[in-house]
């Protein structure tokens, strides 16, 4: 599942995974630029700015791009989601029907337990 790339464990992503565990879904801003970007990291990418806040976000978007994978026993879906109030994010679209599923359906954030691992951020039709 996409999302458990980045270092949990580290300072600059510590924020984001604690809110994760609380099942609140927050995204970095930059003080400086005031641009909210995904994924969480220590710096901004596009100023460079390391002065971030985190903002909680209701997790609402839309189904920018997908693709359905279907290697293996079940397929999945691999989207880009558009968040209503933020960026756009690579994540999963988990408990539809992928042959049902259109560019700019409605989807939610949902965290789903990672073996070991904090909840990692997810997407179900909203």
């Amino acid at each position: 599942m996409v999302g458990t790339s980045f270092i949990e464990n580290s300072p600059e992503t510590r924020p984001f995974w604690d809110a994760a565990a609380a099942a609140r879904f927050v995204l970095p801003v930059c003080r400086r630029c005031q641009r909210m970007h995904w994924y969480p990291r220590g710096f901004c990418p596009y100023c460079m700015s390391t002065m971030l806040d985190w903002q909680e976000s209701r997790g609402d978007g839309e189904i920018y791009s997908f693709s359905v994978n279907r290697l293996g026993k079940q397929p999945y879906v691999l989207a880009y989601v558009a968040l209503c109030r933020g960026p756009i994010m690579l994540s999963n679209i988990i408990d539809a029907d992928p042959s049902k599923l259109s560019i700019r359906d409605r989807v939610r954030v949902v965290f789903k337990p990672a073996v070991g691992r904090a909840p990692v951020p997810l997407f179900a039709l909203a």
